[in-house]
């Protein structure tokens, strides 16, 4: 067999196994979007536990100085009932007036704490329900994208096997080449050559269908142990049996 009977070989391999890993490839893709935003609504839910974490421990703060305003507060109206002076009778009278603001003013900040609070836990608990809806999507993908690779495992070994056979008999720098074309176009690597108008002599590639000169043609009918690629697309060129037949015909 020539050189280009082996490509075409190997070429028709590594398409059916790239059609396969493709299935695959679609399943890892659902899968790994569900995975991305599951790790988004989890930071997301993250972010929202720690504010309410530090609400919280705000909220805290001022119950437990309103607590102490109080007790204060208890003991200044103790202190002016037995206020001996009309000097110290003002001074408990002031810093009772001065707290019972402060109070009000801790109370205020209190309440817009708790409001937050009850926001964030109204956040959480939609987000909540967006997780596990997530978490539905995402163990429905890790089982498709198990399943897949079940259904193909077999297969695709098969198919990698027969690949490793059929490049083994094709010498280093053309597989190169070629495999450099699987993976730049997942796995069209060759196109044939198609002709255009038999008078004028045109032809063009197959594959991205730009003119080629009709010498390349020539070269490719006169040797089939060397490769040519399309000037444009880069791919591996060939001539079909039928275009081989028709022009030997002539």
């Amino acid at each position: 067999m020539s050189l280009i009977d082996d490509l075409l070989e190997l070429n028709l391999v590594e398409r059916q196994l790239r059609g396969l890993q493709s299935r695959v490839g679609s399943a890892e893709t659902f899968f790994n979007a569900q995975n991305r935003q599951m790790n988004e609504l989890l930071q997301r839910q993250e972010e929202l536990q720690t504010r309410r974490k530090q609400r919280q421990v705000t909220a805290n703060g001022f119950e437990t100085d309103t607590k102490a305003m109080d007790e204060r507060l208890e003991k200044l109206r103790n202190e002016l009932n037995t206020a001996e002076t009309t000097k110290q009778y003002s001074a408990f009278l002031e810093e009772m007036n001065t707290l019972k603001k402060t109070r009000g003013e801790t109370d205020e900040l209190t309440l817009a704490e708790m409001s937050e609070i009850e926001n964030l836990d109204s956040d959480l608990a939609t987000l909540e329900e967006a997780v596990n809806d997530r978490q539905k999507l995402l163990t429905r993908a890790v089982t498709e994208l198990e399943e897949r690779k079940a259904e193909i495992a077999e297969r695709v070994s098969e198919l990698q096997r027969e690949r490793d056979v059929k490049a083994a008999v094709i010498p280093e720098s053309p597989l190169q080449t070629f495999n450099k074309c699987a993976d730049d176009f997942d796995g069209d690597a060759m196109a044939h050559v198609e002709e255009i108008d038999k008078k004028r002599r045109e032809y063009c590639c197959s594959s991205c269908n730009v003119n080629m000169p009709f010498n390349n043609v020539v070269k490719l009918l006169g040797s089939v142990d060397s490769l040519m690629q399309c000037e444009n697309c880069l791919r591996i060129l060939y001539i079909t049996p039928e275009m081989k037949a028709e022009t030997v015909s002539k």
